[in-house]
This record gives C-alpha cells, sequence and structure tokens, in this order.
C-alpha cells in the first residue's frame, strides 16, 4: 500500500493528472450537464445547505474549490491531500478569498491512516477520491474518525460502462495507474455493510454516453432531445436497479450507524 500512496503521489505532483482529466473532459462538456447527473449533484448540494457550524473533512481537497464551498456554507473546513502543491494551492485559495482563518485547516496526509482522533467529524465529503485508494482499508478510516449518526458523501466513478471503459482506456495520461472504479461488488459491500446506513445514488448509464456524442455533433444544445430520451429511459432502468455500475458515477451517501 505504501508504494501505492506513493505513485499517486508522484502521479498528482509531478504529472498533475488532475488537470489532464479535467482538460480531456471539458473537450466533452455536455458530460457535466446531461439530466441524471443534474439530480445527483442537486441531491449532494442539498445535503451541504445544512452544514452551518459543523466540522466537516473535504477528502482529497485538491486545489480547495469544494471545500471554500464549504466555508460559503458555514462549515468549520478541515482538508486534506496526498500532495503538497494541492495543499498549498488550497490554502493560498482560501486566503486569497478573505475566508476566517480559524474555519480552515489544510494537511498533507494519507487518507489510509489519518491524523485525526476517534468520532472526529460531522461530515465526511469528497469528489472522486475513494477509487484512489484501498477501498475497505480508506472506508473503515472514514468510519473511525467520523461520529456515530454522522454522514459520508462520496461521489465515484464506476467501472463497467464499456464506452466509458474504452475512453479511460485511452486517456491514461489522465489516470493513474493505481486508480480503479467501483465496481458492482464494491456497490453491493456498501449496500450491505453492518457500519452504514447507506442511500447510493446513479447517473449516467445511457446518458453520459451520449452526452460525449452531442457534445461533439451539437456542443451548443446541452439541452437536447437525444439526452432527453436518454434520460427517460435511464431513469426506468434505474428503478428496476439493473445495470447500476454501468452508470458514470454513483453518489455514495452513507450514515455512520451508532
Amino acid at each position: 500500500m505504501q508504494q501505492r500512496v506513493k505513485r499517486e503521489k508522484i502521479a498528482h505532483k509531478e504529472n498533475d493528472v488532475l488537470a489532464e482529466s479535467y482538460r480531456l473532459k471539458n473537450k466533452f462538456s455536455h458530460i457535466w450537464c446531461y439530466p441524471s447527473r443534474k439530480r445527483v449533484e442537486d441531491t449532494l448540494i442539498g445535503h451541504l445547505k445544512r452544514i452551518n457550524g459543523e466540522k466537516v473533512l473535504d477528502y482529497g481537497c485538491g486545489r480547495g474549490e469544494l471545500s471554500r464551498y464549504l466555508l460559503d456554507q458555514g462549515a468549520n473546513v478541515h482538508g486534506i491531500d496526498i500532495t503538497s502543491m494541492y495543499i498549498k494551492e488550497a490554502k493560498d485559495h482560501c486566503n486569497l478569498g478573505g475566508y476566517d482563518t480559524d474555519k480552515f485547516r489544510f494537511y498533507v496526509m494519507d487518507a489510509h491512516e489519518m491524523d485525526f482522533p476517534n468520532n472526529f467529524f460531522d461530515l465526511v465529503v469528497g469528489l472522486g477520491i475513494l477509487h484512489h485508494l484501498e477501498l475497505n482499508v480508506a472506508l473503515l478510516e472514514i468510519h473511525r474518525v467520523l461520529k456515530p449518526g454522522g454522514r459520508v458523501l462520496l461521489q465515484e466513478p464506476l467501472a463497467d460502462n464499456l464506452l466509458l471503459k474504452l475512453f479511460r482506456r485511452l486517456t491514461p495520461s489522465a489516470r493513474t495507474k493505481d486508480e480503479k472504479p467501483l465496481t458492482g461488488y464494491d456497490i453491493n459491500l456498501l449496500k450491505e455493510s453492518e457500519y452504514w446506513i447507506s442511500d447510493l445514488r446513479f447517473c449516467g448509464l445511457l446518458e453520459a454516453p451520449i452526452a460525449m456524442i452531442t457534445s461533439i455533433i451539437a456542443p451548443k444544445f446541452p439541452d437536447n432531445v437525444l439526452l432527453r430520451a436518454s434520460d427517460w429511459v435511464e431513469r426506468k432502468l434505474q428503478r428496476a436497479e439493473i445495470l447500476y455500475s454501468w452508470n458514470q458515477y454513483v453518489l455514495i451517501n452513507m450514515i455512520k450507524r451508532s
């Protein structure tokens, strides 16, 4: 695991795979705003509107974009990332933004072994972090630092959509060697865990591949008939709870059992 952490650190610090990932995704602008993704993001934002005064861990804070949003909602933010470059930028952005310095702290830290006490946070939130980690180790550590009844919100990519698999294979510069999107097996473990009360929301089963196509053929029309039609079909498939690991993303919303 130590070698995995070392490789991840190099990939982010020296190759800046985060920036490369955004650069490539921005070529397909509709993937940011297709209907089912907007619904999942609305669910995430809905939970983040109720965190005034709470102690929140920005789990894999990167350059601090999410941290600043959490601060705007009144949270006391602790951000961790594996890369000192990201931590410096997160601190700089918060300082330049005029946020109260007593309200945020950033740390270079390995998420597998965090330097926080037990039952410390009200909320843990991360976007696209868990799939870079050893899943079971990371979840146990989140469980340890979260208060009983506390919530974890994690938006993560999924493994099985064939077109997205091809896209990942063709864009290795935007990936790290060890990252592993979540599989159907992983999702079942989360749903059946005795440690958590879970609610999982999915998006992009049909809409993510269609959004890539419409980004090319009709880039100025993100609200288009192809995406609306695929959303209608996708809603029915999601209700049937089939092929969930073929979606683009899952929003993991779990509460720590008391």
